[in-house]
């Protein structure tokens, strides 16, 4: 069977001092078939300049935040399956080859394929995965962003919501793909490495508060045990914020933030 193209894309916002590992990781796959883009989301540092180093696809944007530069480097990748990653990070030699193999063995009703995250630097710990239960995923995140997603599928949900670009944005993902019939194969082999490299920030309880009760609002069948925690708490910062106004906000922006390719693999 020939293997499917993987689209690996990896984000950046002012991590020129990260940028390398995080290529580097992403070109030593050893899965046959794999196309590497960078999209730098308007950094002020020499990002682009270490990007160009390598022989990837280089694309460039105003600042719009994670959510849109993922959204948007998709509108250029040409993979059946994409895997996101960010910029200061590292993938594993066979992490693509794992999820893969997990994704092409899966059921139409498997949206994407994950594994085990390894923290490094502040921190040495394993992100708490498991096997994909739905009940579970009501109750927390278990499954880290780095996932190999069929592109078909993220493209028919939307991409990621830009409403979530402060907290959440791959658990609001996970949540909507299941709401639309699709659930996750999971590896138990380490396939991601997370670098810690600041000291722990508690977000605000607002940050906190506004995106839980977005979620809420947004998928009320899954959450209304969360909401009844602290109906009130979430109530007032969904109405301060008007919360209502910001979700549902798919797919790409490419054209508003000016997205350009800099360079193509292979120039």
């Amino acid at each position: 069977m020939t293997p499917s193209r993987v689209s690996i894309i990896i984000t950046n916002y002012n991590y020129a001092g990260f940028l390398p590992e995080a290529i580097e990781s992403a070109l030593a796959q050893d899965y046959p078939d794999c196309e590497v883009l960078v999209l730098d989301d308007a950094s002020t540092d020499n990002s682009l300049e270490v990007a160009c180093r390598y022989p990837v696809t280089v694309l460039a944007q105003r600042n719009g935040g994670l959510c849109l530069a993922r959204n948007n480097a998709l509108t250029h990748a040409s993979g059946r399956y994409v895997l996101f990653l960010d910029a200061d990070d590292r993938l594993t030699p066979r992490a693509v080859s794992l999820l893969a193999e997990a994704l092409d063995a899966a059921g139409e009703d498997v949206g994407y394929a994950y594994g085990q995250m390894q923290y490094f630097g502040l921190r040495d710990d394993l992100f708490p995965a498991r096997p994909f239960d739905a009940q579970q995923l009501f109750r927390n995140n278990y499954v880290c962003a780095t996932t190999l997603l069929r592109r078909d599928v993220l493209l028919q949900a939307g991409g990621y919501d830009n409403g979530f670009r402060s907290l959440r944005e791959d658990w609001e993902l996970y949540i909507r793909l299941l709401s639309k019939g699709y659930h996750g194969a999971f590896v138990p082999e380490v396939i991601l490495e997370c670098r810690k490299h600041k000291p722990h920030i508690r977000r605000s309880l607002g940050i906190k508060a506004l995106s839980m009760a977005k979620l809420c609002w947004l998928y009320p069948a899954y959450f209304w045990k969360q909401w009844l925690k602290h109906p009130l708490r979430y109530t007032y910062f969904f109405i301060a914020a008007k919360g209502w106004q910001s979700v549902r906000d798919y797919g790409d922006k490419a054209q508003q933030l000016g997205l350009r390719v800099v360079r193509r693999a292979g120039d």
